[in-house]
């Protein structure tokens, strides 16, 4: 393309807040630069949310090849090749790279200049190049900078033996033994994969339970899950120090206990990509970490708006890549309002953990009548097919007119089913209306309908 004098939206960072800003300015037929030294589709789609899934597909695989005589087949103990494993995480990461950058070099009025920006003087990004300086003019800017894994400085980063998840999910073999630091989304997701695999894995987190950002029922479930599959959960325990040497580490932990394992995953949370941006330069507020934005993505300085990680201490790529499209319309001279308080969020264990909303306690605290009402998997035909009851729904909604104020969802495509109940949530339908809506049978997603039926019964006996 032809570059014009100035474009009418400069993106910083090419993730999925990045991309999607630009697709969605390449679909109102303007013109975007975007801006990225590495790779485009950002941690997600090269050391996150896409190779976790292939790995804990594989993984899940490998753990039910074990267990086959429930199904009335010969079980067999798979042999793990662990270069193979991690080159076929790589096979499935490297077309859809392909393919994110292909879009983004095919769409209409969007130009990709590789290399790392800076917000300049009003409506300019300097962007350092492998061939020089170039600054980008725009009438307005969109920063979506993302965020990356925080590294304790006590721990011995140059022994060559510590990951976070970006060097975990890229490396070209498994860990022989492994002890996870954090017990979140990715310390619970990536300790599956290595227990399921047969490797002996330690997870060690220092809140009371692990996932403390769900509901309690989903601690629970994770710390079954990963027990059933052989990993050792240290909740209420802290990583005092650990040594590296040529043939692993020595982990302390705060009561004194040692443990050897050949690498140690640290997953204690990703910090906001804001420093040496030139926010301070552009009078960009920062709060918390962060870069506060209204429900228009907009910053505190008119023209620049910020999307994704580096905006909301929510990390997800499915936010990210809807503040995008905000902001891009937005800066396109719309006015364009997004409520961010439905956004589904899931963690891919086995069973898969999924949440929308608020729990009985928040809805309470903000004024809201709330009771919780839930199904279990002993019940479901599909689920015994199966061959699985550890599965749960359970939502929070008003006991008189069924609106929903929240729900968590735990069994097979939990992260896939959740999203009936988000819908209803965005548009204000109720339990009555999920119960009218006829479910397949058999179905996992017959749930809803039972949660439904219970708010029913019980809205009738409170009836006078």
């Amino acid at each position: 393309m032809t570059e014009p004098d100035i474009y009418d939206v400069a993106i910083l960072g090419g993730g999925p807040g990045g991309t999607a800003a630009a697709g969605q300015v390449a679909r109102r037929g303007r013109t975007a630069c975007l801006i990225e030294a590495g790779r485009l589709g950002g941690v997600c789609l090269h050391v996150g949310c896409i190779p976790t899934k292939a790995m804990l597909a594989a993984s899940g695989l490998c753990w039910q090849m074990g267990r086959a005589e429930q199904f009335g087949l010969d079980p067999c103990e798979p042999t793990v090749d662990g270069a193979a494993f991690m080159r076929r995480v790589r096979d499935v990461v490297c077309p859809l790279a392909e393919a994110t950058d292909k879009a983004m070099a095919a769409a209409p009025g969007v130009r990709v200049v590789r290399g790392r920006g800076r917000l300049g003087e009003a409506g300019t990004v300097e962007v350092d190049t492998q061939t020089g300086a170039v600054t980008v003019r725009a009438r307005s800017i969109i920063v979506a900078t993302g965020a990356r894994a925080v590294r304790p400085s006590f721990l011995p980063w140059d022994c060559g033996r510590i990951d976070t998840s970006d060097e975990a999910t890229g490396a070209i073999d498994l860990p022989a033994s492994l002890l996870v630091i954090g017990g979140g989304v990715i310390g619970c997701e990536l300790a599956t994969v290595t227990a399921e695999l047969g490797i002996r894995t330690h997870l060690v987190e220092m809140l009371d339970r692990l996932l403390p950002n769900l509901d309690k029922d989903a601690s629970k479930a994770a710390v079954a899950s990963l027990e059933a599959r052989g990993a050792e959960v240290l909740t209420g325990r802290r990583v005092a120090g650990a040594e590296g040497g040529s043939d692993g580490v020595a982990v302390e932990l705060d009561d004194g206990r040692r443990i050897d394992v050949d690498r140690v995953l640290v997953a204690v949370g990703r910090r906001a990509n804001i420093e040496d941006i030139g926010l301070a330069d552009a009078g960009v507020a920062t709060a918390d970490g962060i870069i506060p934005v209204d429900d228009r993505c907009r910053t505190n300085v008119e023209g620049i708006y910020a999307v994704g990680d580096v905006a909301e201490a929510r990390q997800y790529a499915h936010l990210a890549d809807r503040m995008g499209i905000i902001a891009a319309d937005n800066a396109l001279g719309d006015d364009r309002r997004d409520d961010r308080t439905v956004v589904p969020v899931g963690a891919y264990t086995h069973p898969e953990i999924a949440s929308v909303g608020v729990g009985l306690d928040e809805a309470r605290a903000t004024g809201r009548s709330a009771r919780v009402y839930r199904t279990t998997y002993r019940a479901s035909g599909m689920a015994r097919a199966a061959g699985t009851d550890a599965g749960m729904l359970k939502v929070v909604a008003d006991p008189d007119d069924g609106l929903i104020h929240g729900a968590l969802w735990i069994g097979p495509h939990a992260t896939d089913m959740i999203h009936e109940l988000a819908l209803a949530m965005r548009h204000g339908l109720t339990l009555a209306q999920v119960g009218e809506t006829i479910h397949a049978h058999p179905t996992f997603q017959e749930a809803a309908g039972a949660v439904a039926a219970a708010w029913d019964a019980q809205a009738r006996r409170r009836r006078p």
